[in-house]
This record gives C-alpha cells, structure tokens and sequence, in this order.
C-alpha cells in the first residue's frame, strides 16, 4: 500500500495523518512535487494530484488507487478498527469540518493564484488583488467560527481526538507556513489551545509542512 503524498498539501497531509492513526499495515509514505507532473504520480492519478493512495495486489479491492483526502481518510478509518474515535462523531464534528476545509480551499486558491501570477507560490503579489483579497477576509470569517466552535466541542474534540480534532491543527499549520503571522490572532484562545494540545501527536508531529522525511512506525516507511 502506498501513499503519494507532497511536504505542502494539506489535503495530502489529513490523508496522511490518518493512514498514520489507522496503522495501515505495509504503509509506504512517497514524497513528492505533483507541480513537477512526476510520472509515477500519473500513472495512479489522472489528475495530477495527492493524496493518492494505491492499494495491494494482496488488499481486497487489488491494485486501485483511491484520490481525494476525505475518500482515503474514509478508507483509513473504517480499516483501522477505531472507525468510532477516527471518524467523525457527531454533524456538529462535520459542520467544524466543513469550516476547515473552506479555509483550507481559499488558501489553496491564493496559492494556485501566485502560481498563475508569478510562476512561485513564494511570491505575493497576487495578495493584493481583490480575488485573494476576498478569499482572506473569507478565511478570517471562518478562523473566527472556527474558534466559536471548537469551544463549544473542545472536551469532545480532546477526550477522543479524530478527523474533526486533526483538521484545526493542519490548517494552522498550513496557515503559519503559508502567510506566517498574518492569520494569526491572540482571541482565538481555543483554536490555540486545541493546536497546542495535538500538535506533537506522532501522526501529527512527523507530518509537519515541508517534511521531507518520514521516521517509519508500525510498519510504515517513506521514500
């Protein structure tokens, strides 16, 4: 079983994360650039994209590829045998999932938008046009619902940590690596409180952006 996965991509990190929190036996972490076009990553996904998780001749769906974040931590959870603590608990859980992935998908437009200006996601001036200027007010909306609701799940968030308690970390993190202290913001005590809690969890800890190696555990490796 084999994870195609790149140091940046949140959505390539939740997948991680949770084959990772699964223990999915002979797990094998791939590193690399989908802006590059690598062949190997083609071959198993038209798209161009990760994550993209590619099954056994031994597993009992054969030699398929399945794409997507939500598909393959779906996948994860219900072959880890923890699909009550791994998946999501409650709509209130999916409803702050939702919030997650909004902010994560405006993060990721404002990067396809430097790519699109400038040929680098380094590069800023994009950010100071309307479109990316509407993303990041959308993205400062949804860290401040974010807060309102994790306070309101955070016991539930912390006594069985899932999907639903992962996704705030990763798109912290992604946010920090990103527009480093932009999105940042002192009365968000309970987003704070929840990354700081999680963060140095193993599946968590070892899949930080930019990670360019992986320290193998549970039968998991990396190249």
């Amino acid at each position: 079983m084999r994870l195609y996965v790149s140091p940046t991509s949140p959505y390539a990190r939740l997948a991680c994360v949770m084959c990772l929190e699964a223990h999915l036996e002979g797990l094998e972490i791939v590193i690399l650039d989908p802006w590059q076009n690598p062949p190997e990553l083609l071959e198993h996904n038209p798209a161009g994209r990760v994550p993209a998780l590619v099954l056994g001749p031994d597993d009992d769906s054969g030699r398929q590829t399945i794409t997507e974040s939500l598909l393959i931590a779906d996948f994860a959870a219900r072959r880890s045998g923890e699909s009550e603590r791994l998946w999501f608990q409650t709509e209130a859980q999916r409803q702050l999932a939702g919030i997650c992935f909004g902010i994560i998908d405006a993060a990721a437009a404002i990067m396809a938008g430097r790519m699109v200006t400038s040929g680098s996601v380094g590069d800023t001036a994009f950010d100071s046009s309307s479109v990316a200027r509407r993303r990041q007010d959308a993205m400062h909306r949804s860290l401040d619902r974010l807060e309102q609701l994790i306070l309101e799940q955070r016991d539930a968030l912390l006594s069985r940590p899932g999907i639903a308690a992962f996704l705030p970390v990763i798109v912290v993190e992604y946010l920090q690596m990103r527009f480093g202290g932009a999105f940042d913001s002192a009365e968000r005590t309970n987003l704070s409180a929840l990354v700081a809690a999680l963060k140095d969890r193993p599946s968590l800890a070892t899949t930080k952006p930019l990670f360019t190696k992986f320290t193998p555990r549970d039968g998991a490796a990396t190249r």
